[in-house]
């Protein structure tokens, strides 16, 4: 007997219970990517290059296990479903590791061995994220199926992660890193990290209860039912192959992959921006960095009702075209000496910080645009999932969650690292609070530059995806008809 489908459509109180689940995600994964770099090279003194390559191992082994978990949350069998039990043990245990990332002892930081302990606790973060992430997409894939409210489902997902993200990582930097009066920059304190670690941790657990207690509706016994092709090398190698050679698949990974890579150049380098091109206070880098997740946010909103107009290939195309458009005027700007971040206007008597705001409405803008793309990458690839269904007579919502996170991450993995070494080859001093004028503009550009270069080339790549409402009606009426001689045989 195969798994029951889910139902076409999901209440409103569904997607948001879901939704929530996004808020692990984004304290953990945007609270390391905002701060673990500062932290480990400017905090600790830990070189760049190393700093970089333990990210980049992290992200890699994040990447190879995903499509083993994806392959044995597709084949689980127990009372609690396939997806529950992973997103409740993942949750917890992404929530210890994340808080030891920062809790650093001081036998590690003055032997020698920092290095191997930020390796190992990256590596334990991962494995753990991996456990919850995977599992956590293919439930959303099977909340729902219908066309369009797959888009509000993933949007919404995004605007959650976008929100939390807000409350945690961008809020972070008034409530744990607030400005000091003559005193070293307050990156440089050991201890703000510590707390702001510790917070979020705390809140990963909460959320991670609170998903598994929204969803407990969708929890299907899986004992006895056909839920895929069996845990075992054979069946794991067969799904591997099918997934990776579905040419619907490439295009989505293809460009998604393209334009986070120009996103974790702007994500990774921007933050020193911050502190050094720009010379924030802590309250406008909250207003900047915060601003920046709140216009991904809606950018995942808006996609949903601009796909239902556009479809969602061309969706895709015109939230790269902002992205670019909004990184290309960026670097023109400060690049071409138009505005220096000291820049400011006097306006009626009153002092307006010109720079500031240019520099941060577009960061802001390139996040729109990034939202309005990256929301719509998890919405195609659910109709991908549904087509493969059609041929093979089962849902591989693990499988296809799975591989697209592991090629993403692959991918990304090389991204971090290069942007963390760009730091070391444009002359950045790790633990120095003064940088060269000759740094400073190679940031500048490989941050904005290349963020315009990679959005860019996500037109053409986005443009070649075959799939459009019209082609997913006809696969879901094939479907119905398939299943309906499947009962009555």
């Amino acid at each position: 007997m195969p798994i029951a489908q889910p139902n076409p459509k999901a209440r409103g109180s569904e997607i948001l219970g879901y939704a929530v689940g996004e808020g692990a995600t984004s304290l953990t994964m945007n609270g390391i990517a905002a701060f673990a770099m500062l932290y480990y090279t400017q905090a600790l003194g830990l070189p760049f290059a190393q700093a970089g390559m333990a990210f980049a191992l992290a992200s890699i082994w994040d990447a190879l296990i995903d499509p083993a978990i994806g392959h044995l949350s597709d084949n689980t069998h127990s009372r609690w479903g396939r997806r529950q039990p992973y997103i409740l043990v993942g949750g917890v245990l992404l929530a210890v590791s994340f808080y030891f990332i920062w809790a650093v002892p001081g036998f590690v930081t003055h032997g020698g061995l920092l290095f191997a302990y930020v390796l190992m606790m990256n590596l334990l973060c991962r494995t753990a994220y991996a456990i919850f992430a995977v599992p956590y997409v293919a439930l959303g894939y099977e909340i729902c199926t219908d066309y369009h409210q797959r888009s509000l489902l993933q949007g919404s997902r995004l605007a959650f992660n976008m929100l939390v993200n807000i409350c945690g990582p961008a809020l972070g930097w008034s409530l744990f890193f607030p400005d000091v009066a003559g005193g070293k920059e307050a990156t440089s304190t050991v201890s703000n990290f510590l707390h702001m670690g510790t917070v979020f941790a705390i809140a990963t657990v909460v959320f991670t209860f609170v998903v598994v207690l929204a969803t407990r509706h969708h929890i299907t016994d899986t004992r006895g039912l056909v839920t895929g092709t069996g845990n075992s090398l054979f069946g794991f190698y067969r799904d591997f192959r099918e997934i990776i050679t579905d040419r619907y698949l490439w295009p989505i990974v293809s460009f998604i992959c393209v334009g986070l890579t120009g996103g974790t150049f702007v994500a990774t380098l921007q933050m020193y921006l911050y502190v050094y091109f720009m010379h924030l206070t802590s309250l406008q880098k909250t207003i900047i960095h915060g601003g920046g997740m709140v216009l991904c946010g809606l950018g995942g909103l808006t996609s949903v009702a601009l796909e239902k107009h556009f479809d969602k290939k061309k969706t895709v195309c015109i939230g790269a075209g902002i992205a670019a458009v909004a990184d290309l005027t960026a670097a023109v700007v400060f690049l071409g000496g138009i505005l220096q971040p000291t820049t400011v206007w006097l306006i009626g008597g009153h002092t307006i910080p010109i720079a500031v705001i240019v520099f941060g409405g577009c960061d802001m803008i390139n996040w729109f645009g990034i939202g309005l793309y990256a929301s719509l990458a998890s919405s195609m690839l659910a109709d991908v999932s549904e087509v493969n269904e059609l041929n093979s007579g089962l849902r591989k919502d693990g499988g296809y969650a799975a591989i697209f996170a592991f090629t993403t991450k692959l991918i990304l993995s090389v991204a971090v690292f290069i942007a963390s070494a760009c730091l070391g080859w444009v002359g950045f001093v790790n633990g120095s609070d003064q940088q060269s004028p000759a740094a400073i503009r190679w940031l500048v550009l490989l941050t904005f530059g290349l963020g315009s270069l990679f959005a860019t080339l996500v037109i053409p790549i986005a443009l070649r995806y075959p799939i459009t409402q019209s082609f997913m009606t006809k696969v879901k009426a094939d479907l119905a008809l398939k299943k309906a001689a499947a009962a009555t045989a």
